[in-house]
């Protein structure tokens, strides 16, 4: 196409929107509402993995050995431990170490002059894994070296978080399907009064030798402009909605005195913004083109 039928088609595309209104309002609503939820889904799913992260770190996997353990016992936990593929980060302390760590906490080092730590304090590892869902095996193959006594961990909220992440990206996929096939059908509908409106019109452009290119970009252009609206209105209403959560909730004093945080708005709102963009556009993009070769036979 020469550069004048391109501004042509791009022109026809955009006086297209006019055409038939509620039908436009209709597919722009529609479509800015499944990617609405889409993109609440993403913002649920990234900040549980998110939280899963942190979770896999705080608090860390604590690993007491008996007391007047012996080097060849301590040796095998800390390779055990040193060259397992599960382990992200590991710290030992020693038993002086425990104990002047428990000394500073409690205060008053002068009552603690005669204290033998090495008869009451027992060698720690404090482990951080790679992922949270090695928790419970990991635990079972600690407790079976020799040398650990007691083995303490808070998986409760990992497990949590990542069910949510599972169960988080499910619904969205099945939420995201349904009205994906309400979006095809709505914009499928509206291709095709666009077309009919304009049967006369397009039958005389085939006659005087129009290409099947250009009667069809007109619409593409028009499925385009529909998603990229639809798409920004998803994005400003999820970007509002992400904003007040992350300013009522993230400043509480629960969250505030964890270390647990929400993604920064800023980033989640350049995050859905590219993904709802892209969505948006492709899917409208693909649906007209198919639409208007159905329709109009070219």
């Amino acid at each position: 196409m020469k550069k004048s039928e391109w501004r042509y088609a791009l022109k026809a595309g955009f006086s297209g929107l006019g055409r038939h209104p509620m039908l436009v309002l209709a597919a722009v609503s529609t479509l800015a509402f499944m990617l609405f939820l889409m993109s609440a889904f993403v913002a649920v799913s990234l900040n549980a993995r998110n939280f899963s992260k942190i979770a896999a770190k705080q608090p860390p996997i604590e690993v007491s050995l008996k007391i007047g353990v012996s080097d060849d016992e301590l040796d095998e936990a800390r390779y055990f431990i040193d060259t397992n593929e599960k382990v992200q980060e590991y710290k030992m302390l020693t038993p002086e170490e425990n104990y002047a760590y428990f000394v500073e906490r409690m205060g008053k080092e002068d009552l603690w002059d005669d204290f033998d730590y090495n008869a009451y304090i027992p060698y720690t590892f404090n482990i951080r894994l790679n992922d949270p869902d090695y928790a419970e095996s990991f635990k079972t193959e600690l407790e079976r070296l020799p040398g650990v006594r007691e083995v303490l961990m808070e998986t409760q909220v990992m497990t949590t978080l990542k069910k949510i992440e599972r169960w988080t990206a499910r619904i969205s996929i099945i939420a995201t399907i349904i009205l994906a096939v309400i979006v095809t059908l709505v914009m499928m509908n509206t291709v095709r009064v666009s077309v009919l409106s304009r049967s006369r019109e397009i039958n005389i452009m085939k006659y005087v030798g129009a290409t099947n290119t250009y009667i069809r970009v007109p619409y593409i252009v028009e499925g385009a402009a529909i998603g990229f609206i639809g798409a920004l209105l998803a994005s400003f209403a999820v970007a509002l909605l992400y904003n007040y959560i992350v300013e009522r909730f993230g400043k509480s004093s629960i969250i505030a005195s964890s270390a647990f945080s929400f993604i920064p708005a800023s980033q989640m709102t350049g995050i859905i913004f590219v993904i709802n963009i892209v969505t948006g556009i492709l899917l409208c993009v693909l649906i007209s083109a198919l639409s208007v070769r159905k329709y109009a036979r070219v």
